[in-house]
């Protein structure tokens, strides 16, 4: 695999990845702040965001690339009003 098509893949691992850590933490805030609702659909997004991360993870090795893992940036714990939240 073209080393400039690796690194690009892998960062776009780590984007995925750190959308799901997102979406995790929205989850949370709502938990915490009594919407239920909310954080379960933030839940399901985050679902997404890592079932992305693992498609492209196995395109990388099914064509012989290596992936690399750096660290996923923390996200946010405040969020905010709802309407905030989708914004």
């Amino acid at each position: 695999m073209n080393q400039k098509i690796q690194d690009a893949l892998n960062s776009q691992i780590n984007h995925e990845l750190y959308s799901a850590y997102l979406y995790l933490s929205m989850a949370a805030h709502s938990e915490a702040v009594n919407l239920p609702g909310f954080s379960h659909w933030m839940r399901i997004q985050s679902m997404e965001e890592t079932f992305h991360a693992m498609k492209i993870f196995d395109f990388v090795c099914e064509r012989g690339g290596r992936v690399i893992l750096p660290a996923i940036a923390e996200p946010p714990i405040e969020f905010g009003t709802s309407l905030d939240i989708f914004h």
